[in-house]
Formats: structure tokens, sequence, C-alpha cells
């Protein structure tokens, strides 16, 4: 890098790749995906790379005007190759880290088909990526140098700032490069089409509502009064996993969303305005017969829980929220859920009621427990319970072997909290699914 400049330009190359190799071997996460050059640390904090490509599928080409693909915290690069393969736009990714960028470069031209024009305009910068002007100078000063005349503009902004590693608390001021740092450096290099500039912000998923608000604030000072789509993504394990806002000519025509992500595609996803919900207090067991069912916690993090409901069960069906917080939240009602893919992908499960227990699987015990399931048509059932996590896991492979030669439906063991007056009491219900 020289004196008189803070950003060097890398162009994608077979030497490049030599180099990326001396440092980290190119490997794919997972059989079929694209390999990619990452340290330890990079993958594990890397994006998975079906999330990328389902993100990048998300995005209309049509909605974004000329010009390139800008990641402006680039790492490794992963997500700008998903954008440049679907998209077909050239990618320019911008990292602080020389040697990181130079794995990000490496990966661009191992991910790039032989013969494709646009690729010969990919570069990786290494510098700041809120240092806009310099940046862009040092792109088409290196597209010059290349025999390149044109000045692309940026068609989009992708920014996945880094953050503290205990992502459980942080404040929106730890991230780094800073979002109103980017954006106001980026906006006047931005093309804007009808519904304003292109802009995907990936965020930790533990950021709050005070949180979400000072980030809203932050886009709105540079591009006043652009549509917003905050989006919620969930893998299934109990949490949200990715967090982002999608802003602009990105965005939907509602403010929320969330998506229920499998192994290699989107499984469900619903848009809305968010609500809250009351949660009902039981003093009695709840009746046979009755539906209970968990949802995916992400759905109430996006709040769209009772835009899911009114899809879910008709009109007419008594239903109430028994528990919104934590990784479990439960529903009762006395129909069961329609069959949609966009109500069921967002479901961890759904059963009917049948038994109800007043204490919880012991080991000694075991034995009358899985006993007493199979005496209600169910040969196995997964414990969705609090239970002590040093015994959980041995209690669950005890059932599953008692139950092994027991034929049925599957089922699912929930705690619920009953309020006696004699003082609350957890009362294990049974649901044959």
């Amino acid at each position: 890098m020289g004196e008189d400049s803070r950003h060097t330009a890398l162009n994608p190359s077979a030497q490049i790749v030599k180099e990326a190799n001396k440092r980290a071997k190119a490997e794919s996460a997972r059989r079929a995906e694209p390999a990619f050059h990452m340290t330890e640390d990079m993958r594990r904090l890397s994006t998975p790379w079906f999330v990328a490509l389902s993100r990048a599928n998300c995005i209309d080409p049509n909605v974004l005007p000329a010009g390139v693909i800008l990641d402006a915290a680039a790492g490794s690069g992963l997500q700008l190759v998903a954008y440049s393969q679907v998209l077909k736009r050239p990618s320019l990714g911008i990292e602080m880290d020389g040697n990181i960028a130079v794995l990000c470069a490496a990966n661009l031209h191992i991910n790039s088909e032989e013969g494709d024009l646009q690729r010969s305009m990919d570069r990786v910068i290494i510098g700041d990526g809120s240092d806009a002007e310099g940046a862009i100078t040092e792109y088409w000063n290196s597209l010059r140098e290349a025999g390149t005349r044109a000045h692309p503009p940026v068609a989009m902004l992708h920014l996945d700032p880094a953050r503290p590693r205990d992502a459980q608390n942080h404040d929106v001021d730890e991230m780094e490069p800073s979002i109103g740092s980017v954006l106001r450096g980026w906006v006047n290099h931005l093309q804007s089409g009808p519904e304003g500039p292109a802009v995907l912000l990936d965020l930790s998923p533990r950021l709050g509502e005070v949180q979400q608000s000072v980030i809203e604030a932050v886009v709105e000072t540079s591009f006043p009064g652009v549509g917003r789509t905050w989006e919620w993504l969930s893998q299934g394990g109990g949490r949200v996993d990715r967090l982002s806002l999608w802003v602009g000519a990105l965005s939907s025509q509602e403010s929320h969303r969330c998506v229920r992500m499998g192994t290699k595609h989107v499984i469900a996803s619903i848009e809305g305005e968010p609500s809250e919900s009351e949660t009902a207090d039981m003093s009695k067991p709840p009746p046979y017969g009755a539906y209970m069912t968990i949802v995916d916690p992400a759905l109430v993090q996006s709040g769209l829980q009772e835009v899911w409901l009114e899809r879910a069960l008709p009109g007419d069906s008594g239903h109430s929220w028994l528990r919104l917080e934590g990784r479990r939240p439960l529903l009762i009602h006395t129909d069961p859920l329609s069959k949609s893919e966009n109500i069921e992908g967002f479901v961890v499960a759904t059963g009917e009621i049948v038994q109800h227990r007043l204490s919880p699987p012991k080991l000694h015990t075991i034995d009358q427990t899985a006993a007493s399931v199979a005496r209600n048509g169910i040969g196995k059932i997964t414990l969705r319970c609090n239970l002590n996590p040093d015994v959980h896991p041995t209690l669950q492979r005890r059932l599953d072997r008692e139950l092994k030669e027991i034929e049925g439906a599957s089922g699912f063991m929930v705690d619920l909290e009953i309020e006696r007056d004699s003082g609350n009491q957890i009362l294990y219900v049974v649901c044959r699914e």
C-alpha cells in the first residue's frame, strides 16, 4: 500500500489463488457447495452458503440499477460470491485486513466462470469500507490500468459489520465499520431507483428493539423516507439465526418478515405488521382433545405471531397463547392447524392432548413413562420440556430404547404451569402428533 493511498486494489486471479493457498486451503463446508479459502476462525463466523444463496435469490435483479454489487466489509467474500452468481453483476469487496482480503479475492476467482467478461471487473479493495471516495477511486483506477475505461456506479450495498464475540451483549456503536459512517460515505455513489437505493444490512440477531430503532434512525438520516423491512431468519434451532434490514429497493410492502430456513432452501416465509399478544393463565389442566402447538421463537421475536395465527386457525377456533417467552412459545387451540407450508414451517411440534402427568420423567421410572404413553398410541415421544440438562439426553435415549418395539404415532411432552390456590404447579402434558 503506497504512502499516498489508504487503499490497494486486488484483482482476483490465479496468482492471488496461489498466494491464498499458502494461507488457507480452499474447502467446501458441505457436499456440493463451493469451496472457499478461510481460516478456522473465519469459517466459524461465516454465513452458511445456503443462507447466502437464498438471500441472493430473494433479490429481484430487475429492481437493481446498473452497477456493481458492493460489500463494504467483505470478509471471505462468500456472500459476495452468492450475489455475483445469482444477480450476474460485477463484485466489489472492501476488507480492512490485508490477509483476509487476499483470501476474499481468491474466493471470487475460484468461484467465477472462465470467460465471464463481468468477472474482469471484480475487485477486492484493502482499506476502510467507510471511505467511499478513496475506495471507489482506487477501484476505477484499477479498472483503467487493466484496460477498462468504465466507471461503474454501485447498484447495491451489502454490509455485515464485525461485532464483539459476545453477541449476547453489545451496542450498535461497537460495530466495525460503523453503519452510519458506511451509509454516509456511500450515499452519493449508490444508484437509486423508484423505491430508493438497494441496501442490505446483516446484523446481530441479538439486537433488541431499542438497538433496532437506533439503526432505523441511522438509515433514515442517510436515506429519508425509504422503505425498510426487518427480516428474522431461523434455521430451527430454537433461536433467531440471522437478523437483517432490507432497505429501499430491497424492502417489501411490509415492515417485518420472518423466514424459516431449511438445510437448502426456504421452508416458510411470512410478512406483515407486528403486534403484541396476551398470554392466558391456566387454573386447571387443559382438556383432552384440545391441541397444543410449540412455535418457532423467531416468529414471536419478529412480532408476527398474530399474523401467522390468523392464517393458521379458522376464525371461530378457540385459542390462547400460554407462553411467549423462551425457546418454546406455546399455543393451545380447539382445532388442528391449517395445512400450509407457510403455517407448518413455523411449527416445532403440534398435537392433540392425550395425557397429563404430575411429575417429569425420571430415570428410575422411565419404563412406566414409556408404557403410559404407549397406551395412548404413541410409539416415539420427544421431551420438549424443561428438564435438568445433565440428564435430559439420557432420559430421551432411555425413552427411545423403551419404545423401540412399539408401533404408534409420534408425540411430545411439554411442561405447563398451572395456577392453584395452594401455589403454582408444573404439569407435564403429552400430545399425540
